[in-house]
């Protein structure tokens, strides 16, 4: 009977250390080593669309008559003959005229610089620093062209 006890003992001890131990006790294998990070910097460059420019406009001619009081029966003769029979008449001041020469003025300095303000980002976003405005203007004409053809 006392060897029972001491089987049993030792038994419940070795239980015991294996229980408290679990894995440990076995061989672990070596860890590896983290790997090493390089940190690589790489510059790409952005490829903007650039959309051609529109193409120009066709303005008609618009043809103006003076009529004074000299001329006011041979240019209403003219008109009925332009109009079939019928005339209308617009009638200009000149500080209208000169209002409207100024307006269209206007609109021509700002189409001008927003023309500008296209070109210098249009440059300033391109790749090509060996090209000026006039060859891209050039480019340009070549895409309407082809895009018309299309």
């Amino acid at each position: 009977m006392r060897t029972l006890q001491v089987v049993n003992l030792l038994f419940g001890y070795t239980l015991l250390l294996l229980i408290l131990t679990g894995c440990s006790a076995l061989p672990q294998p070596l860890p590896e080593p983290e790997p090493i990070i390089k940190t690589v910097t790489e510059f790409k460059t952005l490829e903007i669309y650039q959309p051609p420019l529109p193409k120009a406009i066709d303005l008609q001619d618009v043809e103006f008559f003076v009529i004074t009081e000299r001329n006011f029966e041979e240019q209403v003769a003219r008109l009925e003959k332009m109009q079939d029979g019928t005339y209308v008449l617009f009638g200009l001041t000149p500080q209208d005229y000169e209002n409207m020469a100024y307006n269209l003025q206007e609109l021509r300095r700002y189409i001008r610089q927003q023309k500008e303000i296209i070109i210098y980002y249009r440059e300033a976003t391109k790749g090509d620093t060996d090209t000026d405005s006039e060859d891209w203007l050039e480019r340009n004409e070549e895409t309407l062209t082809d895009q018309q053809q299309e």
